[in-house]
């Protein structure tokens, strides 16, 4: 079995600068004995503080992989290991929120690693990671959104959420305060699966069943381009990044 990470982000069509930060490293840029590391954290804030909140947490979750820093205590668990090293990064994400003009920045965070055929994972805000398998594709996070929470009461359809006008409201980020609730989760990985990383500026452009016939057709070297340029034809109302691990069988050629 063979591991490819891949990763791509845009500006779309609207936005003038790109507030995505995207991070995707394979086994032999990391220390710790994992196989792939996946993240994608998309910044928020006025003037250029969304960009400085999201390329901090990639860059800090960067460094702790790259030097061996990060590491995980068999009685804890990975899980754990992940929801303490975001819980970090927010707490120096809001320190450094402090400065005068980069006050009230914050950014998503969902981040990836997969070790042993296994996929954990630790979350905060409304970018997503999905899981495409056999053709089917469905979504392992949950958004910290106000219209999430609406369409888990039932007061709004999905269908709606994606074009309401509060959909970009989230009620948890990286760095708005000192602590942060970090979701994490795990699941055994198969031959032929792809892990996808988004920022909301893929899947409030287009619908998951378009996202699904787009991985379908795209090979895994080719899948974070297509998504993209599927968003932007749709409007790119929003910068695009999506990161992507795909688990092959035999060959990994493109």
């Amino acid at each position: 079995m063979c591991l490819i990470v891949n990763g791509e982000t845009d500006t779309g069509r609207v936005r003038d600068h790109n507030e995505d930060s995207i991070l995707t490293l394979g086994a032999e840029q990391s220390h710790l004995n994992v196989d792939a590391l996946l993240a994608v954290a998309d910044g928020m804030g006025g003037h250029a503080a969304g960009e400085v909140a999201s390329g901090l947490t990639t860059s800090i979750i960067s460094e702790r992989f790259r030097s061996g820093e990060f590491s995980a205590d068999p009685r804890d668990g990975l899980e754990y290991a992940l929801r303490t090293l975001l819980q970090d990064v927010n707490r120096l994400v809001h320190i450094a929120s402090q400065d005068s003009d980069k006050r009230g920045m914050g950014t998503t965070c969902t981040l990836a690693v997969i070790k042993d055929k296994r996929l954990y994972y630790a979350h905060v805000g409304d970018s997503r990671a999905y899981l495409f398998r056999n053709d089917e594709l469905n979504q392992i996070t949950d958004d910290h959104s106000w219209v999430e929470e609406m369409v888990r009461v039932g007061a709004i359809s999905r269908e709606a959420a994606r074009a309401h006008p509060n959909r970009n409201m989230i009620t948890r980020a990286i760095g708005l305060g000192a602590d942060v609730v970090v979701d994490t989760g795990s699941c055994a990985l198969h031959e032929g699966d792809l892990i996808i990383l988004c920022s909301d500026g893929l899947n409030s452009m287009i619908s998951d069943e378009d996202i699904q016939s787009v991985a379908a057709t795209s090979s895994h070297g080719a899948v974070c381009a297509a998504l993209i340029e599927a968003a932007n034809q749709a409007g790119g109302q929003d910068n695009i990044s999506v990161a992507v691990a795909y688990l092959g069988s035999v060959s990994c050629a493109p």
